[in-house]
């Protein structure tokens, strides 16, 4: 099999953004290009010619697979267009039939020649990094490169410096939303003339093959989407602030508190974690509205540990109230935390309140009105929280698919039990009502969430509040 004997001409046209790319002699090529300019159809077609190209080099014998790629997504959901778009395009006659298409583990066998063996394509997903096992790399094709996070690429450099291997690469995306991603810094070392590497930046508008309805369709999204956002998505442009939230880095800064200050009132928010997801808890400073502690639980820690942490960060820190994500198991583990006499407040996540609850954080990030450490996680999972369309076509705010959102609910629920921002004060601020779950003792006595039981509840935290205060000598007007 050899490169004159497949004409890529009668599968594939390319624009001519496609085509300067193709006409690159780039070893690896950078692509910070807005959606719907063809970037996935593009780094296929680049990977096929190097394929066929690859053939026609002699390797050694033991050199198996004879030719090795690798497509790593940032998640297994985020394969599937281009594992339907390598199943409809790969031609037929380049698949080896003695290995076939593996469609469960996304693999495919492809021929090898008379001077290489066979060869192998395979589907990765970024989501776990430590499970990019390193391997010597013909070909890395990375797509949608602005959700995959450093420690993945840190994974994945090493793949195309192995002896024996072509080494070429194309990573594909629109712009990341911070300076310090991975794909940031290639994309610039790129443009400021790396040998070996090609930067190329084009908008959406730059693919004549857009028609106009499609043009149609874009212009509308400015309708829903911030400007900042739509900027992003189609023009390509990059702005720290073009994530779901907006001025991240001017809200992180200060270090966490080893200790709490006397006097000062703290409030928490806890996100339950749901199978992978670690659970978090966040404590703030209810008027400062700055987040002074913050614990991680990591996956392994069961239900029985996460509890005791969160009782002993309770005994250490005294907070106030603290909001907890009810939703499924977690009005179990609230009641087991009132049982301790924690004073929880649920938080039921729906489709309305979520939005609430996310618009909430938002503007306060927006109009500087809480900070925060600088916590990698935290900081990754706020720059990494973006509009992601939805099958209907519509948006919605959430993290990509093999991020984890854990940091960014316990904080936007810690946030709900802080004091407005200046301007409202006094001690009822801190006594917003939720829905009361009563301890077991109470539901046996018959005390409902909705009777004396949340009156019972809401006075015991206005006297814990008002005890600490008078201790600490503290007035309110």
């Amino acid at each position: 099999m050899t490169s004159q004997s497949i004409d890529l001409n009668r599968l594939y046209k390319p624009h001519k953004g496609q085509q300067v790319v193709h006409d690159s002699d780039a070893k690896v090529k950078v692509l910070e290009v807005g959606r719907r300019w063809g970037k996935s159809r593009c780094a296929l077609w680049e990977m096929m010619r190097r394929y066929l190209e690859t053939l026609e080099i002699p390797a050694d014998p033991s050199l198996i697979p004879g030719f090795h790629a690798w497509v790593v997504c940032p998640s297994y959901p985020q394969s599937r267009q281009v594992w339907n778009e390598l199943m409809s395009f790969w031609p037929k006659e380049l698949i080896d039939p003695s290995g076939g298409v593996r469609q469960d583990d996304k693999l495919i066998h492809v021929r090898g020649s008379e001077t290489r063996n066979w060869g192998l394509i395979e589907v990765k997903s970024a989501h776990d990094p430590d499970a990019l096992q390193t391997a010597g790399l013909d070909f890395l094709w990375i797509t949608e490169a602005q959700d995959i996070d450093d420690r993945a690429f840190e994974r994945l450099l090493p793949t195309l410096r192995s002896p024996g291997r072509q080494s070429f690469g194309i990573y594909e995306g629109i712009p990341s939303t911070h300076s310090n991603h991975w794909f940031k810094k290639v994309f610039e070392s790129a443009a400021n003339g790396r040998d070996g590497y090609l930067a190329y930046h084009a908008t959406t508008f730059e693919n004549e093959l857009i028609d106009d309805f499609m043009r149609g369709e874009i212009e509308q999204d400015r309708d829903i989407l911030p400007d900042r956002v739509w900027r992003r998505m189609y023009l390509a442009e990059f702005n720290e602030d073009a994530g779901f939230f907006s001025n991240i880095s001017a809200c992180a800064f200060g270090d966490e508190l080893q200790d709490p200050i006397p006097g000062r009132e703290y409030v928490a928010g806890l996100d339950l974690g749901r199978k992978i997801d670690p659970s978090v808890l966040t404590i703030m400073d209810a008027e400062d509205r700055r987040v002074v502690h913050h614990i991680s639980f990591d996956t392994g820690t069961d239900w029985v540990g996460q509890r005791t942490g969160v009782v002993r960060a309770f005994e250490r820190w005294g907070f106030s109230r603290v909001v907890l994500d009810a939703t499924g198991i977690g009005d179990i583990f609230m009641s087991e935390l009132l049982e301790e006499g924690l004073p929880v407040e649920p938080f039921i996540i729906s489709s309305a309140s979520r939005e609430s609850l996310l618009q909430g954080l938002s503007v306060g990030m927006e109009r500087n009105t809480l900070s925060f450490p600088p916590i990698a996680a935290l900081l990754r999972q706020l720059r990494a929280f973006q509009y992601i369309r939805q099958a209907g076509g519509s948006y919605k705010a959430e993290a990509p698919p093999g991020e984890h959102d854990d940091e960014v609910f316990a904080l936007a629920l810690a946030l709900t039990a802080c004091a407005p921002p200046p301007g409202l004060t006094g001690r009822d601020i801190h006594l917003r009502p939720g829905r009361y779950v009563p301890t077991q003792s109470e539901a046996n006595s018959g005390i409902q969430g909705n009777g004396p039981g949340a009156k019972l509840m809401r006075q015991r935290r206005l006297s814990k509040i008002i005890e600490r205060q008078d201790k600490a000598g503290i007035t309110n007007g």
